[in-house]
């Protein structure tokens, strides 16, 4: 898109193909420009976008010939958006990959620019480069934060139930659901209207137990060469917890999107929510006030076992074949610099991966930074993935859990019966 610039902060929506819809903010220059950046995100928080938009204002400002059209979408319909565009030719210049690994065919059709050895790579605490590597070692994206699977909680909720401490087994944190419960709070939101939440939902279970038991499980998984009936993970007893916490969620989770979700737990409606660090920033731009919390989801009955998942994977990637990829690479060294590091975790309210900044820039974090980072209770999950790679497979997964979760039996066997039929006909080669 070249197209005349809207006025100052507009927005303005667009509907995709799928009819799902995008929003769009113009980063404006104070005089018509032709040399507009087209970036491409799924930030569905305030904090994210309000950083994405200081970055770009800043960038314009210092770069009189250059402005820039973000353009949000939906979280689920993403990768497909992106799929979508390189069929027809219309990527951006800039966009957003959250894992390298599940998007080989972006770059093997020349989408993403090889950003080994560029300089402000330097200014990357490097152990979260791995995140953003290929097995040959190249670059792919400049990582931007931390992100965490666990717990989210509000500790006034908590405190109001009687709850003295986060949980650190599945009988406490059961104990905990019900003490909320008596309390008149909701123990755990759910914005299953909103497809991806499901898989997050149990994400911090299952990426715990992939570390444990196998970390190549669904990778394995999507190729054949295992089960979810042989149990790799203990599959069965994600699916299991899930099904015993399920009678803690609001009513009528299908019909509660994630912004109302975050908004019940904003509000101290609601105890918890399962999902990722992200959803602080979320919640906290609903009410900056909300006295939050992050605690490892606690799957077994050892403490030891409670673990808070840490990463740092993809990124911003650079579309090679953009006629602005040298005012993008610019780009990117601007949010790679320690201003923007602070910029990023003050409005969105997350790790940066930049060297140099504190953790203790938000009182959530400082809990997770004492309680889990100083303590080494922490596992790296930047080599697990939470989604499959095939389209299909991805979504008889997500349909299964949905039928899981409308079952009130919450049958386990029967889960696991219809997935492997699923998958296997899916992976099925056609005659």
């Amino acid at each position: 898109m070249r197209t005349r610039l809207l006025a100052l902060g507009m927005t303005v929506t667009l509907m995709l193909t799928a009819c799902q819809p995008q929003t769009v903010t113009v980063v404006p220059k104070q005089q018509f420009q032709e040399q507009t950046l087209s970036w491409i995100h799924h930030f569905d928080e305030e904090g994210a976008r309000k950083w994405l938009e200081a970055g770009t204002q800043l960038f314009a400002k210092q770069h009189p010939p250059y402005a820039f059209t973000l353009t949000g979408v939906d979280g689920g319909n993403y990768m497909s958006l992106l799929r979508t565009r390189v069929i027809s030719n219309n990527m951006p210049d800039i966009y957003m990959l959250d894992n390298i690994e599940a998007a080989q065919d972006l770059i093997h059709k020349g989408y993403a620019m090889d950003l080994t050895g560029q300089p402000f790579l330097s200014q990357i605490d490097e152990k979260f480069l791995n995140g953003v590597k290929t097995a040959d070692g190249k670059i792919w994206a400049l990582p931007i934060d931390v992100n965490g699977a666990g717990v989210i909680y509000n500790k006034d909720a908590f405190a109001h139930a009687g709850i003295q401490s986060p949980p650190t087994t599945w009988p406490q944190f059961l104990a905990a659901c019900e003490a909320l419960q008596k309390a008149g709070i909701i123990p755990i939101a759910a914005g299953y209207k909103d497809s991806w939440t499901l898989t997050w939902d149990i994400a911090a279970d299952l990426l715990a137990n992939q570390y444990a038991a196998g970390r190549n499980w669904i990778v394995d998984i999507e190729a054949g060469r295992t089960s979810f009936a042989d149990d790799q993970i203990h599959f069965k007893d994600i699916l299991k917890r899930y099904g015993e916490r399920l009678s803690y969620v609001n009513i009528k989770p299908f019909e509660t999107d994630w912004n109302q979700a975050q908004g019940l737990l904003a509000e101290g409606k609601a105890g918890m929510i399962i999902n990722g660090t992200w959803t602080v920033d979320g919640v906290k731009s609903k009410n900056p006030a909300s006295n939050l919390g992050l605690f490892a989801f606690p799957y077994s009955n050892n403490p030891q076992d409670a673990k808070f998942g840490l990463k740092s994977t993809g990124g911003i990637v650079i579309n090679p074949k953009s006629p602005y990829k040298e005012a993008a690479l610019q780009t990117l060294e601007l949010f790679a610099s320690k201003e923007m590091g602070t910029i990023f975790q003050t409005k969105k309210k997350a790790l940066s991966v930049i060297k140099g900044l504190p953790n203790d820039f938000d009182p959530t974090y400082v809990e997770l930074d004492e309680t889990y980072i100083q303590t080494g209770k922490t596992y790296d999950w930047s080599s697990l993935p939470t989604d499959f790679v095939n389209q299909d497979l991805q979504k008889v997964f997500v349909n299964a859990l949905t039928k899981f979760v409308i079952d009130r039996s919450h049958n386990v066997d029967l889960c696991i019966q219809e997935l492997d039929q699923a998958f296997d006909r899916i992976r099925k080669p056609s005659k």
